[in-house]
């Protein structure tokens, strides 16, 4: 397991399911990790290359993405097996790389355009509608999200981000009683899936901003658009959060370290035994 701190929820749960499941299992701090480029490469930790490992479950926190990238981009060039790769998280940090994969794919996206400039009044009306989305490219846990009435709002908060090299995304606003669907893609397929109803006074459904999550079973297309987003972004453990607008599934986000105590607390779902079963597959 690579995390920055062996108390979070999640790694604790991987750890516990790795044991119990019969196989030795460490504790790999990601800011502990040397990468050595000279002789032989080399991820060291604590003395010990990551080399020794049969197969490697990273999960790579927002600040630690930049290094993270290069620690996965490490492993890759080691030949050791990892549950995640650089580009993917690369890509799935970054929103609107992630759209392009996306839509490259062809998983339906809301409208969006990226600003690295503040939007002229005649321009604006042929973008996007309003009201609209405004999201950094970097947020995560809806934070970074927000909801923008008009042309206006969108000019002062484009200026403020852009004078900190920030370019935005501005997003088509799909209307939704603040609820989406977090579903939760192990390989190729969706090991559970949670209607996420958001907190009372409040429009986003981030389970860590007090949203509730309730269990729902998704149809075939809902579970296909979950799979063929994972995989266009390239994750092969994943987050994906989606809309349902006029019975299409619209998919807002993939994430790359996704937490999973919301959806086994609404589901009776353990994504950690999927996790380890999947990663003990890629070793043997």
């Amino acid at each position: 397991m690579i995390s920055k701190k062996p108390t979070y929820w999640s790694t604790e749960a991987l750890l516990k399911t790795i044991e119990a499941k019969g196989h030795e299992g460490t504790f790999v701090k990601t800011d502990s990790v040397r990468l050595v480029v000279a002789g032989t490469d080399d991820a060291v930790s604590q003395g010990t290359s990551l080399r020794e490992h049969a197969v490697l479950i990273p999960r790579i926190g927002r600040s630690m993405t930049s290094f993270g990238e290069m620690l996965l981009r490490q492993l890759e060039l080691m030949g050791v097996p990892t549950t995640l790769s650089s580009r993917a998280l690369l890509t799935a940090r970054n929103k609107f790389l992630a759209l392009q994969a996306l839509r490259e794919a062809g998983v339906p996206v809301p409208r969006s355009v990226l600003l690295a400039s503040r939007p002229e009044f005649m321009e604006s009306a042929r973008l996007i509608r309003y009201p609209a989305i405004l999201k950094i490219l970097s947020g995560t846990q809806g934070v970074g999200v927000m909801r923008v009435k008009d042309q206006d709002e969108v000019a002062s908060i484009v200026d403020t981000l852009n004078f900190f090299g920030e370019p935005v995304l501005l997003q088509e606003f799909i209307p939704n009683p603040g609820v989406d669907i977090r579903a939760f893609v192990v390989g190729d397929r969706v090991i559970g899936a949670m209607k996420r109803i958001a907190a009372h006074h409040e429009w986003r459904s981030n389970i860590h901003l007090g949203a509730k999550g309730v269990p729902i079973e998704l149809d075939g297309h809902g579970k296909d658009v979950a799979v063929r987003a994972a995989k266009a972004v390239g994750l092969e453990v994943s987050g994906v959060d989606m809309i349902f607008w006029d019975d299409r599934a619209y998919v807002l986000e993939v994430n790359a370290s996704p937490g999973f105590r919301g959806l086994l607390e609404a589901t009776g779902v353990n994504a950690a035994e999927a996790i380890v079963d999947y990663a003990v597959s890629k070793a043997t």
